[in-house]
């Protein structure tokens, strides 16, 4: 499934078949959540598309069928930055597939300055971390009902090495590229710490980045978070192209060389170690408790 020097290359990423498959991709509109759409599409998936906007969605649902081996792709509409339409997502979900094989949580977002969704949630910890936990926990039962199921949650390799409980939010100080980096850390945490709870199951967690990649994340964003980001976008040897990064989604998703595999980070489709925080158990399982507290979880 590689090549000589241990990379996987993109004809081998086309054999590797997803016949029948049901893909769940968030996010699945733009950047490399719309090319793994059509990258799992083109493999035989039956691919759920989730995005907020109904017009952007309908465009992508309309690209990704045109490449669809299998059944046309599924078009879901949320918001997830609100927790009332991740549980009306979840029902639908319910309603409309009796399994998932794959929960590809990618949807992700950036803000330059601290806003509050319906909820009463800082934007960038609700959409980033506290969406993928919700909506994993919601449909587990689903994701069981299938052999050898993956949920993939995508992260950063920029990730933070520390992390403030008394400042999750940005409740005492705020900023967007320390938000961002925090959120990804609490990606990393909860995909540890769900493989564990699912040790001795068949079913496996892992984390993926795909690196810079020449997206429209960040877009939304004007003054100097917006400035920052474009530059960065214009360094040729640091962004990839939105296809090239998705290959690490799609990696994630379908290679048999990770069957039975979880609780692993891979960037570029290596597998590579995140930092010391992420493996610290008791961090983990503080930020599960509050994350269930934060969405009306707890028990």
């Amino acid at each position: 499934m590689t090549s000589g020097n241990g990379r996987v290359t993109n004809q081998t990423l086309h054999e590797l078949s997803m016949a029948d498959k049901v893909a769940l991709i968030t996010g699945a509109n733009r950047g490399v959540g719309l090319e793994a759409a059509r990258g799992l599409a083109r493999r035989g998936a039956n691919v759920v598309m989730v995005c907020r906007d109904p017009e952007r969605g309908g465009i992508a649902r309309d690209e990704v069928a045109k490449v669809a081996t299998g059944k046309a792709p599924t078009l879901l509409i949320a918001d997830l930055s609100s927790q009332a339409e991740i549980r009306v997502l979840a029902n639908t979900v319910r309603t409309r597939f009796k399994r998932i094989d794959v929960l590809l949580n990618n949807a992700g977002a950036m803000f330059a300055h601290r806003e509050l969704t319906t909820e009463g949630i800082e934007k960038t910890f609700a959409i980033n971390h506290l969406a993928p936990f919700l909506l994993t926990n919601l449909l587990l039962d689903l994701v069981r009902e299938t052999p050898e199921p993956r949920i993939i949650t995508v992260t950063s390799e920029s990730h933070s090495g520390t992390l403030d409980f008394d400042n999750l939010q940005g409740e005492r100080k705020y900023n967007f590229f320390r938000a961002y980096n925090s959120s990804k850390l609490g990606n990393i945490l909860f995909t540890y710490e769900l493989a564990r709870r699912l040790e001795g199951s068949d079913v496996t967690a892992n984390c993926v980045s795909p690196g810079p990649s020449d997206t429209r994340f960040g877009d939304n964003m004007k003054g100097f978070p917006g400035l920052f980001l474009r530059l960065i976008k214009r360094i040729p040897f640091l962004i990839a192209t939105a296809e090239k990064g998705a290959s690490t989604l799609i990696y994630g998703a379908s290679s048999p060389e990770l069957a039975g595999s979880s609780g692993r980070f891979f960037l570029r489709c290596h597998e590579r170690r995140t930092k010391r925080i992420s493996y610290n158990v008791d961090v983990a399982k503080r930020l599960w408790k509050v994350s269930e507290r934060l969405c009306g979880q707890a028990t």
